[in-house]
């Protein structure tokens, strides 16, 4: 068996990888007593690849930082291992730590050290980063949270990440189909492709639970979420929030925008209550905020659609065929 591109499914990380390794029960978060009464630890590691060389030190932040705020903790540190081909132009590795430098100032997250170096068999950079954060609330984020009735709210821009990949490496096909003044608008829009800021605020105000939104779109993120909490969710489709020539884009190409890659939306489950504070207080969060769904007995993942449930389906994301163009663009860089 060959193995797929992306983001291995959960299904083969468990046949291939955690069967093989002695995994703690609970891997980002690591007790210990001298950070706060009641505070952990909570380390993510990730990957930047895959995206264009330009974009390289803003996502060296925020896939790490914003996956430990996710898991509900503040990001503090963060740990670099820079590789790239031989003969790498110094002028990228300058600009990418410049711009990785100022992201992590921004959040005050410092750099506590790593590796950086040109090898041979690499044929475009890799970063990869491990981030440190700290969790300090008395009640931490889980699934074993989630009551029947919750609600469910969606912050951040629907199908911008594989727009604006799009848009990234193949302009004119995106312009062939929404225009040249769409496209720009899109590619001006790597500084929406982070959940971070918003993560951070539902935090604040007693989000119980939260799920990026990134490889296998909305779809994938609504059935991720229902098997780890053991409940259907049911998302409501009239209240999703995309940004639209992104939309227009993706329908145009004949895909499913329900299921395009969008790093920089999240979902966050909080009690009634809670949620209606979140929508009084919306000019906290970056961009639009809606309840968009609930929780309730069974197992699905499931969509309102006129007032009909229907099975919510996962379908090709567009991100990867988009992403595939990258090593050409690398190549002539």
């Amino acid at each position: 068996m060959l193995l797929p591109k992306g983001k291995l499914p959960l299904a083969l990380l468990r046949k291939l990888v955690y069967r093989n390794l002695p995994i703690s029960g609970h891997p980002l978060r690591i007790p210990s007593s001298g950070i706060g009464r009641t505070g952990s630890v909570v380390v993510s590691i990730d990957p930047v690849a895959g995206v264009p060389l330009n974009s390289y030190g803003f996502f060296a932040v925020h896939y790490s930082a914003s996956d430990v705020a996710v898991k509900g903790a503040k990001p503090r540190f963060l740990m670099l291992d820079i590789c790239y081909p031989v003969g790498t132009s110094s002028g990228w590795l300058s600009k990418t730590t410049r711009e990785l430098g100022a992201e992590a100032r921004n959040y005050g997250i410092t750099i506590l050290g790593g590796h950086t170096g040109a090898y041979d068999g690499i044929s475009l950079p890799f970063i990869s980063t491990t981030c440190i954060g700290y969790a300090l609330g008395h009640q931490g984020l889980g699934p074993e949270r989630i009551k029947d009735g919750d609600k469910l709210l969606l912050t951040g821009p629907l199908c911008l990440e594989s727009a604006w990949l799009a848009a990234s490496v193949k302009p004119r096909v995106v312009e062939r189909h929404i225009g040249n003044l769409a496209r720009r608008r899109i590619g001006g829009r790597m500084g929406d492709l982070t959940p971070l800021p918003n993560a951070l605020t539902a935090l604040k105000l007693g989000a119980k639970y939260l799920h990026d939104v990134t490889e296998g779109g909305l779809a994938g993120a609504i059935q991720e979420m229902s098997s780890a909490v053991g409940k259907s969710v049911v998302v409501e489709k009239s209240t999703l929030h995309f940004d639209e020539d992104s939309r227009d884009l993706i329908t145009a190409l004949g895909e499913d925008p329900l299921s395009a890659s969008s790093f920089g939306a999240l979902l966050i489950v909080a009690s009634p209550v809670r949620a209606e504070r979140m929508l009084s207080k919306k000019r906290a969060f970056k961009g639009p905020i809606t309840i968009c769904g609930h929780f309730e007995r069974g197992g699905k993942a499931l969509l309102l659609v006129g007032g009909r449930k229907i099975r919510l389906r996962s379908t090709r994301d567009i991100y990867q065929i988009f992403s595939e163009g990258l090593q050409k663009q690398i190549t002539a860089h």
